[in-house]
């Protein structure tokens, strides 16, 4: 995933934090920089003068630098090695003609099928547009998770990669409202890396930092993030050494749905192919079966015959089964990630 930071100039930080995080960011891996001149509470004399070795910065570690730009400023800025982010004022015609000579992002938050089909049918360039949702200083009025799904599934169906933003939790927010700029509300509260997650959980392409002086670990965080993978942090309760190994590997959910259970389709196997039962290791009964809660990671021991080494995510409660052992629970801030399995997709477990 290319992912990437915010950088205002002449707005809350100094020049010298801008560029440290700019190095910080680069030496992560991260390779995107968002900055825009639609900020009313700028500094217009301190942007100009700071703007000018933001971009000289960003450009020399390899950063695609994006402008939020609306029609009325484009004019203003040489922007041959920017990515426009086109605000407001854009008609249709302008978008498609700029989409034939330069990288433009489209507001991912507001496109409807008939905008995205005129594109189509003005021969856009759509290998030269991507898209990036808004984010919302405003308590309470980010995106629904409902309305965000199908805006990212719309915009898939055109070929078009998709981002969105999550807040820094424990950096420096960004002005005026210093609430957070998140994309989804219901993620303005969650830690950066929980954000970012449950985005990526959400069929997200890459992830931004949207407020002003995010810290090293919660760029670490997003720099860390796998394309299309689940990642959920779980308490082990097992301390099998074999259902750990099983449980450390990543796993694709089986593409028929349940109502009472995720299950990994590849986990017996891997539990096979881990040469383990080469060896004569198999997975042993719990002594006292346990109760099943939403939430639960359990593992099919040998009692279960043919099924040993299945791994399941519990959905809704189930009773204790002698066949089944409960390895992990998924930890609370991370229980809604379960909902955001799709069918045959990748997920893994960070134990904590």
């Amino acid at each position: 995933m290319r992912n990437g930071i915010s950088v205002y100039a002449g707005l809350d930080c100094t020049i010298e934090e801008n560029l440290d995080l700019i190095n910080n960011a680069a030496n992560l891996g991260l390779s995107r920089l968002f900055t825009s001149v639609n900020v009313p509470e700028t500094n217009p004399v301190d942007f100009f003068d700071q703007f000018a070795a933001i971009l000289s910065a960003a450009l020399e570690n390899d950063f695609e630098v994006i402008l939020d730009v609306n029609a009325e400023n484009i004019t203003a800025f040489d922007f041959e090695q920017l990515t426009l982010r086109l605000d407001d004022g854009f008609d249709l015609g302008q978008i498609a003609d700029l989409s034939q000579v330069h990288r433009i992002m489209l507001n991912a938050s507001t496109l409807n099928n008939e905008f995205l089909t005129a594109l189509v049918n003005l021969d856009a360039h759509f290998q030269n547009i991507s898209a990036l949702h808004n984010f919302y200083p405003h308590t309470f009025t980010g995106l629904d998770i409902d309305f965000f799904r199908k805006q990212n599934q719309l915009i898939h169906e055109f070929g078009i990669e998709v981002g969105a933003f999550v807040c820094s939790k424990d950096g420096r927010k960004r002005a005026p409202l210093h609430e957070g700029l998140p994309t989804l509300e219901c993620t303005r509260d969650f830690t950066t890396d929980l954000a970012a997650r449950t985005l990526v959980a959400l069929d997200t392409d890459f992830i931004i930092i949207s407020d002003s002086l995010p810290t090293f670990d919660e760029c670490a965080d997003v720099s860390s993030l796998i394309d299309d993978e689940v990642l959920i942090h779980a308490n082990l309760t097992t301390t099998d050494t074999a259902t750990i190994s099983l449980l450390n590997h990543a796993f694709k959910s089986r593409p028929e749905i349940s109502s009472h259970v995720i299950r990994a389709a590849n986990s017996r196997a891997l539990f096979e192919f881990s040469g383990l039962t080469d060896e004569g290791v198999q997975i042993e009964p719990d002594l006292e079966p346990a109760q099943r809660f939403r939430g639960s990671i359990t593992v099919d021991n040998s009692n279960f015959g043919r099924y040993a080494g299945e791994v399941q995510i519990v959905k809704a409660s189930l009773p204790a089964d002698p066949r089944v052992n409960v390895a992990a629970q998924i930890i609370d801030s991370d229980l809604h990630l379960i909902d955001f399995i799709a069918p045959s997709q990748t997920f893994s477990f960070k134990f904590v």
